[in-house]
This record gives C-alpha cells, sequence and structure tokens, in this order.
C-alpha cells in the first residue's frame, strides 16, 4: 500500500473532500448524505481553544530562508492547455490508406490469455481505443502503432505489479488483437468564434491565449506559495520541540485517524471498492491498516501544532468576514456558482471546521512567506 503522505499545508489538503460535495457530482448524492454527514463525529474540541503550553514551543519562524520553484509560464505551455481544451472539439476522420499512428483511434477486437487461457475482462469487440491516450496497459497502445485495417497482431505484454486484480498482477499476457477500422483525429484551428464557444467570457482567440496563460501563471504562482509553505513549516517544525508520544492529546488524534480513514474510504468508493477489499489486494491486515493511520495522524498533528502556535504567536483568527470571503474565492473552483452556495454545501458536509481551519492554514501561510528571505523574489508574480 502507498503509505498515506500529506502535503505540508495540511489544512488545505483536506479542502479536497469539498470536490465530494460539488454540484458536479450530482446535488442527489449531496443531499442523500446530507443528514448523516452534518452529526458531529468528532470530538468538537479544537486547537485554537486548546492550551497549547505544554505542546510546543515554538522555535524561530522569522527570516527564514527559502527559493521558489520556477513559475515561468512558456509559450509552449499556453500552447499544450490550448490544445488539451481544443481537443474536446475534435472531429474523427475515416483513414483507410495508411497504417494506424500515435494519436489516431482505432476500433479493434482483442482477447487476452493467460498460459493460453482466456482470463475474466480481457476479451471485448468493436472496442474505441485512442493511441497514446494510456488507457490499458505499456505496451498495448504501442504494439499496434503501424497495424493496418484488418490486421491481427499477437501482443506480449506484462501487467504491472500494483494491478489491482491480483491474478494478473505482474503476470505475463498474450492480448490477440485485429483492427477493425482507424480514424484520424481533427483537432481544430482556435478562431474567436470557436474561443466564444470555450470560454463565452472571452471574444476572440487572443483573449482566450491571453486567459489561458493568466491561468496557469495562477497555478504555478499558487504552487510555488504552497512548495514554499511546506519548506517554510518543516523548517519551523524541524526548530521547534513539539510533544510526541502519549503527551500528544488522544481527542487530537482521534479526530484525525476517524477524518482521514472517512476521506479515505470516499476515495475508495470512485473506484467502486471497499477498504476490506482494498486492503485484501494490498496485502494488509486492519491492524497494519490501523499503524499506518496512527503513524500518519501523529505527523499531521504535529504540523496542526505548529500551524496553531504560528497563529497564537501572530494573533492570527479567522473571522466571519475571512470565511466568507473565502467561500467566494473557492466557489468556482468546487462548481458553485456563489459563496453562499458553496457554504450551504460545506454545511451539509459538516465540514465547516475543516473549512475554517484551512483558512487560518493559508493566513499563516502569508504571514510566514511575509517574513520568510526569498533567494529568487523574481519569481513572485502574485
Amino acid at each position: 500500500m502507498k503509505k498515506l503522505m500529506i502535503t505540508a499545508a495540511v489544512m488545505l489538503f483536506s479542502l479536497s473532500l469539498f470536490a465530494g460535495c460539488s454540484q458536479n457530482s450530482g446535488e442527489e448524492a449531496a443531499a442523500d448524505t446530507a443528514e448523516e454527514s452534518t452529526e458531529n463525529k468528532g470530538s468538537g474540541k479544537s486547537l485554537e481553544d486548546a492550551d497549547l503550553t505544554d505542546l510546543i514551543t515554538l522555535g524561530e519562524y522569522k527570516g527564514l530562508k527559502v527559493t521558489l520553484q520556477d513559475t515561468t509560464v512558456s509559450d509552449d505551455d499556453v500552447k499544450a492547455a490550448e490544445n488539451s481544451a481544443l481537443s474536446l472539439k475534435k472531429t474523427q476522420e475515416p483513414v483507410t490508406d495508411r497504417a494506424a499512428e500515435e494519436g489516431d483511434t482505432v476500433n479493434i477486437d482483442y482477447e487476452g490469455k493467460k498460459d493460453g487461457v482466456p482470463f475474466s475482462g480481457g476479451t471485448a469487440k468493436g472496442r474505441d481505443l485512442e493511441l497514446g491516450s494510456h488507457s490499458f496497459i505499456d505496451g498495448f497502445e504501442d504494439g499496434l502503432v503501424g497495424a493496418k485495417i484488418g490486421e491481427t497482431r499477437d501482443l506480449n505484454l506484462t501487467f504491472p505489479e500494483e494491478y489491482h486484480d491480483e491474478a494478473l498482477a505482474g503476470q505475463d499476457v498474450v492480448f490477440t488483437v485485429t483492427v477493425n477500422s482507424i480514424s484520424a483525429n481533427i483537432i481544430p484551428e482556435l478562431t474567436d468564434a470557436l474561443a466564444e464557444e470555450l470560454d463565452p467570457d472571452v471574444s476572440s482567440a487572443k483573449e482566450y491565449r491571453d486567459k489561458l496563460r493568466g491561468s496557469l501563471q495562477e497555478s504555478k504562482n499558487e504552487a510555488a506559495k504552497a512548495q514554499a509553505f511546506g519548506e517554510l513549516l518543516t523548517a519551523v517544525q524541524d526548530k521547534s520541540d513539539i510533544a510526541s508520544g502519549d503527551r500528544l492529546p488522544s481527542w487530537l488524534l482521534d479526530d484525525i485517524k476517524a477524518d482521514q480513514k472517512e476521506n479515505f474510504e470516499a476515495s475508495l468508493e470512485m473506484y467502486g471498492i471497499d477498504l476490506d477489499t482494498y486492503l485484501k489486494q494490498q496485502g494488509m491486515s486492519e491492524e497494519d491498516f490501523d499503524e499506518t493511520l496512527d503513524a500518519y495522524a501523529r505527523s499531521i498533528a504535529a504540523q496542526q501544532l505548529v500551524v496553531q502556535a504560528l497563529a497564537n504567536a501572530e494573533n492570527i483568527k479567522v473571522t466571519d468576514e475571512d470565511l466568507k470571503a473565502q467561500y467566494e474565492e473557492d466557489a468556482a473552483s468546487y462548481g458553485y456558482g456563489s459563496g453562499a452556495e458553496f457554504e450551504e454545501a460545506v454545511k451539509k458536509q459538516g465540514a465547516e471546521k475543516t473549512f475554517r481551519d484551512a483558512t487560518l492554514t493559508r493566513k499563516v501561510e502569508e504571514m510566514l512567506l511575509g517574513y520568510a528571505e526569498i533567494e529568487n523574489p523574481e519569481m513572485i508574480k502574485w
């Protein structure tokens, strides 16, 4: 099993659960779970109200050195983003005078065999596959490049070791594949009309590209800030005396473990499996999982203590106005038309404390970056 990991901006990581209640995920699903989600499943306690005297002695946090990752947005970056958007408008043209090339869509029949015996899920007819999409295991799509219509090929492949089906993981197989047809994927040129179709808020191709560049710049800026904040937070943590072992409050560890286990199970559900099934696939016992989760919770607890201690040291609070502004800022990212709609969804999910903690972390991030000695300030474009 891949170890459960968390970024230094631990509270910001927790925001990922809000995507589960996005309108894009279906309002009915959110409504079905609203009553259960609003129950208080945690201790109801908060580090904001706790006495941290015996839990952490904060180390130096001002004047720390940090180097930002590159935030340059190249023309190639913009072109790649443009092509990605235009691919949604692609059309297909039948190909009869050449072999299949990467980027083409082939219609295929295939049968997979292990030790000469067909295996479950390894056979299909009339399946469309875009070569280069990495939809199949390594070697499958590459093995069809150069094939002609009507040609049958035997592909000797190996399933990855981490494949979800244990019976096939790491196993050698042979796929017999017949190409029924080939279609070229035609990506249109960006015109003013198409730009407006892709984004109603622009009226020309140039305006669309400029907006793409701005979005890419914002993403790189945020990534650089998160990376720098993570390094700074780690530096502060290393310079601080933080409680460990039995000195950590049991309520804090229990709350973290409960939250993260629930989020992890929700992520598994997106792939149609439950925790027991996943553990069996990974060869883990429940005890192993609990030990991993406990170690994970202790790591998170240490980071949460640092964040709260920094907030206390600088008298950083989260006001109702801060929350309202943050709901407005984040609404579009999670598929909502307004901050009020997003706030209502967060409340239905019982995630108000998580959102409040995330907002506090953002304020601590800005403070810590403000005090930092940034060695390449030219990368700051926010």
